[in-house]
């Protein structure tokens, strides 16, 4: 059994609301897609708007992973420090993209983790799902 997941993760942000959000579209090998949202509201998480957001995204990627016994992700991203944080690729300089990259570096080593850049709104079909789950969420 194929064991490798593909995530698509987005981040939104509400400036009127101090609301972040996530959305997060999981394929599976067997074509099974699982969609994924939340949104957060802690005022200091929110300085850094749609970043906190793309962070839940990929975090709870990795959580549904391991709950469902895959064994490698590739998470498809459109902000680069979803990759350089988890990678130590940047220095995460606030305890909200620490605790990111701490996340992600202990996750890796019971899921092998791997990154694609997806370009922004360019049409993909599963970074606009994504990027619509978390604007949606928002609005929960």
């Amino acid at each position: 059994m194929d064991k490798k997941l593909t995530a698509f993760v987005d981040g939104s942000f509400e400036p009127s609301l101090g609301k972040y959000a996530y959305g997060c579209v999981i394929l599976e090998p067997d074509g099974n897609e699982t969609s994924l949202s939340g949104s957060g509201n802690d005022p200091e998480v929110a300085n850094i708007r749609n970043v906190a957001g793309e962070m839940l995204g990929a975090m709870n990627a990795v959580k549904w992973a391991k709950g469902h016994g895959y064994t490698e992700l590739e998470i498809c991203y459109d902000y680069m420090g979803i990759e350089m944080w988890a990678t130590g690729g940047w220095k995460a300089k606030n305890r909200y993209t620490q605790g990111y990259a701490d996340y992600m570096r202990k996750a890796g080593q019971q899921v092998k983790l791997s990154f694609k850049k997806i370009a922004a709104h360019t049409g993909d079909k599963y970074n606009e799902m994504a990027d619509k789950l978390a604007k949606s969420a928002l609005r929960a």
